[in-house]
């Protein structure tokens, strides 16, 4: 079996020359059947540090799959991997290990991708774009309520009491906001996410 692979690593590739210990893998087991006698087609040859990873004895370093994230808000999390504090957590699974919640770079690093990173840049970029609007010069104060136009909608903050409304083209809005950066965020946060269903229901 070792010789029909050519001395190496299924899974790493590594090889006899390097100094990794080979051993051949059974992909199945049947009981009363003796090692010797499987067919090649279930058996691999892998390391011996692969092999233990497929037997669930030492964590994986490849072959992990993302399935979710979630943005904590604050460094309140970390990493299972290596301990960093999170603020946004990845879940990453392995058919061969329990599910992990790891931070940006050691999602890429097991899933062998750049979905993290491209993630927390994307949120980054997000938030970036979310200031430049709350704090634009671009607001106007007429007549005591704050008007900008963005992407084609004219936005304005009405005094609703203590609080203040967002008012769209014509349409004004049933939530209140404790703040005017509050309410502006809202507006962002709208024109970003909610216009296209927005003009969807005035057509």
């Amino acid at each position: 079996m070792l010789e029909r692979e050519g001395y190496k690593c299924s899974q790493c590739g590594r090889s006899k020359e390097v100094g990794v210990v080979l051993q051949v893998h059974h992909k199945s087991y049947v009981t009363g059947r003796k090692p010797w006698e499987y067919p090649y087609d279930d058996c691999e040859v892998l390391c011996r540090g692969c092999h233990g990873e497929r037997h669930g004895k030492v964590r994986p370093s490849i072959g992990w799959k993302w399935f979710g994230d979630d943005d904590l808000g604050d460094l309140c999390g970390n990493c299972e991997l290596c301990g960093t504090e999170l603020r946004y957590v990845f879940f990453i699974s392995h058919p061969h290990w329990e599910p992990m919640e790891v931070g940006t770079v050691c999602c890429d690093h097991l899933t062998g991708t750049e979905h993290a990173s491209n993630k927390v840049d994307s949120i980054t970029k997000y938030c970036e774009r979310a200031d430049r609007f709350v704090e634009s010069p671009r607001w106007r104060n007429e007549r005591g309520v704050q008007t900008i136009k963005q992407k084609g909608f004219t936005i304005q903050l009405v005094i609703a009491g203590a609080a203040y409304r967002l008012k769209i083209d014509s349409q004004m809005g049933k939530q209140t906001h404790p703040t005017p950066g509050a309410a502006k965020l809202a507006a962002f946060k709208f024109v970003e996410n909610g216009a296209e269903e927005y003009f969807r229901k005035r057509r």
